[in-house]
């Protein structure tokens, strides 16, 4: 999955499941609905009993901010997280529907034009600017969050 916006992390740490909740719960606050908030935590979203759905609280605009779902599990000795970053469902509607306009475009220009010129690029090159800015937002985010969740479970890290 490296060249689309969708990761699955397994974390694996020595820590008991109750203390990944209580670390879990330290940096998550619920979700708020409002403009201009100021945060002491890092995360929002919510903690429940061994699941978890959050979300990095940024300052600026991010559509590609990946949205963490995970669960908490004991397996042997040890305790695992498993993590599933994603595009929220709406930015990814969004772009599928943006997308398949511009396919059906180049399609079309396609066959009005008998031969290649440089009106068949357009489309091309708004494809290929949407994969990149999808790719670069999402990516970053999903850097940083990964690497404050290692850190936070004092965990080793295990990408699928």
């Amino acid at each position: 999955m490296k060249y689309l916006p969708f990761e699955r992390i397994i974390y694996k740490t020595n820590l008991s499941e109750q203390e990944v909740i209580k670390r879990l719960s330290d940096f998550v606050e619920p979700k708020k609905f409002s403009l201009g908030r100021t945060s002491t935590k890092e995360y929002e979203g919510f903690v429940n009993n061994n699941r978890f759905e959050i979300s990095r609280i940024i300052n600026y605009r991010n559509s590609f901010l990946p949205q963490i779902i995970g669960t908490i599990q004991k397996n042997n000795d040890r305790t695992q997280i498993e993590i599933t970053m994603k595009l929220h469902v709406l930015v990814l509607v969004f772009l599928i529907v943006w997308c398949g306009f511009t396919l059906f475009f180049l399609v079309g220009v396609c066959f009005a034009e008998k031969k290649i010129s440089t009106v068949v690029f357009m489309p091309i090159l708004m494809l290929l600017f949407a994969y990149g800015l999808t790719m670069l937002g999402f990516k970053t985010e999903s850097k940083k969050s990964k690497e404050f969740l290692k850190k936070s479970f004092e965990a080793e890290m295990i990408i699928k």
